[in-house]
């Protein structure tokens, strides 16, 4: 995985917290004393195992903790990875329901021979 924090990170809006040692331990060795919690300058990527045990802090700020996540993994058994846990279909809306659709080119020229009139 790879987040890439869009604004500096501190610990006031809620930077990600790492649990060293998981991603082969397993989770029933999350030890606070193995916690990191790197709180790096906007742009800055962190490059960690997906496997590693990783929770978002709270963030207590009044701006949105804006971050690009990126998750690489490889084909096995010719199926890709999903991470259905963290990114499931229920819990996201469609990115159509953010944005406008745009106009299509006959809605477009309708557009401009309005605004000619």
């Amino acid at each position: 995985n790879v987040f890439i924090p869009l604004i500096d990170y501190d610990m006031t809006n809620g930077p990600t917290e790492f649990c060293l040692g998981t991603h082969y331990l397993g989770y029933e060795n999350y030890v606070k004393d193995m916690v990191y919690t790197p709180c790096v300058i906007a742009g800055t990527p962190i490059i960690f195992d997906y496997r590693l045990g990783h929770r978002g802090l709270k963030n207590t700020s009044q701006s949105l903790r804006a971050v690009v996540y990126l998750t690489y993994s490889s084909v096995a058994s010719g199926k890709e990875f999903r991470d259905s846990v963290n990114f499931s279909r229920k819990r996201y809306r469609k990115l159509g329901e953010f944005v406008e659709r745009p106009l299509s080119r006959e809605e477009r020229a309708n557009k401009r021979r309005k605004q000619k009139k």
